[in-house]
């Protein structure tokens, strides 16, 4: 082999390593550009699970405090229904359990399962109230007419003071007679409810058939729904108790407390502000 030879050889083989080379090249490029269409495919995908998340806790904050804002208002009805006429009081009420239902049902799909064991703990001691919330709105309206007919504390000396005991004196008896009625022997119910009555319409706090309901004032429709409950006095320790003697017995403060807790403690889990619960 000559000197030509050998230098078409390395010419040769320089062409063929240039092109190895060349190869080499496009297999680096292209499997950079995999890799960071891998890692910038990789974190668009992370992105979106953070944005995803972030939604998701803004929804739940919003179900939240909706459900929160429908608890409240519901028991805020319940205590305030005494105020309301008789004749609108059912439907004041259904319209808040609606809402409260419909409120707990969105926090149910969202999650997480330990703050809806803690919303459903809220639901239900609502539920409660609910069963009784009218009877009771009933005997607390007719309580507290005849305890303003009354001297409160001095019932005995309303002769002296205001000059028509036969009125006062009646609407303390009804007043008395009406708070311990759940302990009253059942044979004797029939007739005490008949002197009930008569009590409560001489104590002078009926306004008529068509009077609009003043505080301190009893409708006949009152009256009558009143006897209608006395008739049948399941629960009337529940009826019949003063708010502040009866919202600590109800549960509710504490279920939502416990609430409360679970939501802020599961935001400061995942790095959130609890400072709006």
């Amino acid at each position: 082999m000559d000197v030509q030879d050998v230098l078409a050889a390395f010419t040769a083989l320089g062409a063929i390593f240039s092109g190895l080379a060349a190869l080499g090249m496009v297999v680096v490029v292209r499997w950079q550009t995999k890799f960071g269409r891998g890692l910038t495919l990789e974190s668009m995908s992370s992105q979106a699970a953070v944005e995803r998340e972030l939604q998701l806790e803004a929804q739940r904050r919003e179900v939240w405090t909706a459900f929160l804002r429908a608890s409240d208002a519901f028991v805020d009805a319940v205590w305030r229904l005494r105020e309301v006429d008789s004749r609108s009081r059912a439907e004041e009420l259904r319209a808040r359990y609606q809402a409260l239902m419909e409120a707990c049902s969105e926090l149910r799909l969202l999650g997480p399962d330990v703050v809806v064991r803690h919303a459903e703990a809220v639901w239900e001691r609502c539920a409660c109230m609910e069963r009784y919330a009218v009877r009771r709105a009933v005997v607390r309206s007719a309580l507290n007419a005849l305890e303003r007919r009354w001297c409160p504390g001095n019932a005995e000396r309303c002769e002296e003071r205001c000059g028509v005991s036969d009125a006062h004196n009646c609407a303390w008896l009804a007043h008395v007679m009406l708070e311990g009625w759940g302990n009253r022997d059942d044979d004797d119910r029939p007739e005490d409810l008949d002197h009930l009555e008569y009590l409560i319409r001489e104590s002078g706090v009926l306004a008529g058939d068509s009077a609009a309901a003043e505080s301190g004032v009893l409708t006949e429709d009152d009256l009558h729904w009143l006897l209608a409950v006395a008739g049948n006095p399941v629960s009337w320790d529940l009826l019949a108790a003063e708010d502040r003697w009866l919202r600590p017995r109800t549960g509710y403060d504490e279920s939502r407390g416990a609430f409360v807790s679970s939501v802020r403690t599961l935001l400061v889990g995942t790095g959130g502000a609890a400072t709006e619960f």
